[in-house]
């Protein structure tokens, strides 16, 4: 997703520890959506980024499946690797996005609900343009910050070896009255007797909300059994401890 935040789709891919996350999210989606998608259903992922999770989520269903993010490099890497899926490059919030097509099932995992409510600062025209695109008996499935705790710091870097030198990634997080904004620094060297040199940097602006705000935006937008969880282990959510919200919401 261009926010601000991400460099394109090679370093997207390296950025994030791929096995460790699919290992937990994988098992949670198909947990959710297991019963739901049939040979005629259709499933998609807003922010899709390279599409990692579709890849695995099609070795499960067979069906139809989208991805859409804003960046056109992710999906471009996307795309190199041979697939049914379909991917598109587009503005979620777009009126000609998606114009009259309904799913079965809608996720959105990686704070990318948060990055496409950045724009404006609220979540309300997100939580009404998915509904728009759910059919009377889908589910929506969305995780990001849990945006009530406060964050001001960095996480341990992540270093990755390649074939043409070594990165280094930092991770972390500022906190202000109306935004959590989250931070990423690359640095890169060749070989290791190079000094590192600073590659991307990107911030971006994930507004905050309360879990019961949230929740009455769904409802607003006739979503009905609505649920949060404060991992992709089912355990509840706790403001003051939970790393995530995720919400799965009915219609």
């Amino acid at each position: 997703m261009r926010n601000g935040l991400l460099s394109g789709g090679d370093i997207y891919n390296l950025l994030i520890n791929w096995p460790k996350r699919l290992s937990t999210e994988i098992p949670f989606l198909t947990d959710i959506i297991q019963d739901r998608l049939s040979i005629k259903s259709a499933l998609l992922s807003i922010g899709c980024g390279t599409g990692q999770h579709l890849f695995e989520l099609q070795n499960h269903y067979d069906c139809s499946i989208t991805g859409l993010d804003i960046d056109e490099s992710m999906i471009e890497k996307a795309k190199q690797r041979a697939s049914t899926i379909k991917f598109i490059v587009a503005d979620f919030l777009d009126n000609d996005t998606l114009r009259n097509t309904k799913f079965d099932v809608i996720f959105s995992l990686g704070n990318s609900i948060g990055l496409i409510a950045s724009a404006s600062g609220s979540y309300d025209q997100v939580v009404k343009k998915l509904g728009s695109h759910l059919t009377s008996t889908s589910i929506l499935i969305f995780q990001i910050l849990n945006t009530v705790k406060e964050r001001n710091n960095w996480s341990a870097p992540r270093q990755v070896r390649t074939k043409s030198g070594e990165y280094v990634f930092l991770r972390g997080f500022t906190t202000t009255k109306r935004f959590i904004h989250p931070e990423i620094i690359t640095l890169f060297r060749t070989n290791e007797e190079e000094e590192f040199q600073l590659k991307t940097t990107g911030k971006a602006n994930i507004p905050r909300i309360s879990v019961e705000e949230m929740t009455l935006l769904l409802q607003q937008a006739d979503f009905t059994n609505i649920r949060v969880y404060g991992d992709y282990n089912k355990g509840p959510f706790n403001a003051d401890s939970s790393s995530d919200m995720i919400f799965i919401a009915e219609r």
